[in-house]
């Protein structure tokens, strides 16, 4: 039993090293193409039945797919509808998808500014 206490003290939280969890940039934005896959893949629902039983033009749902499209209001009521999921759901992955994007955006913008400054003290 002691070991097990002694490998659990060793794992320190992060909330015991003081990070705020809001802080903390993922390396990788998951565009909500990405979890429709998932979820047509999970009900064996090709591209194509899902096009027709939503409404989506194909080539409009395989952008979404692909994540070279966004989901707006009116495609999520239409995933929504026709998933049986909540509306809501679609538009708050592409809000989190968005704002995971931007929060990488700033942190390598925020990296390039501090090695540009280290390199101008330099000289």
């Amino acid at each position: 039993m002691s070991n097990y206490i002694n490998r659990l003290k060793k794992n320190v939280s992060y909330l015991e090293k003081g990070v705020n969890i809001n802080d903390v940039v993922p390396s990788y934005a998951m565009h909500p193409g990405e979890e429709l896959l998932d979820e047509l893949k999970a009900r064996s629902i090709s591209q194509k039945d899902f096009a027709e039983l939503s409404s989506i033009h194909p080539s409009q749902l395989n952008e979404i797919i692909k994540g070279k499209r966004g989901i707006n209001a009116d495609i999520a009521l239409q995933i929504g509808t026709a998933l049986n999921i909540p509306a809501e759901f679609w538009l708050r992955s592409q809000m989190f998808y968005e704002l995971t994007l931007a929060k990488i955006r700033a942190k390598e913008a925020q990296e390039a500014l501090k090695k540009s400054s280290k390199k101008l003290a330099k000289v």
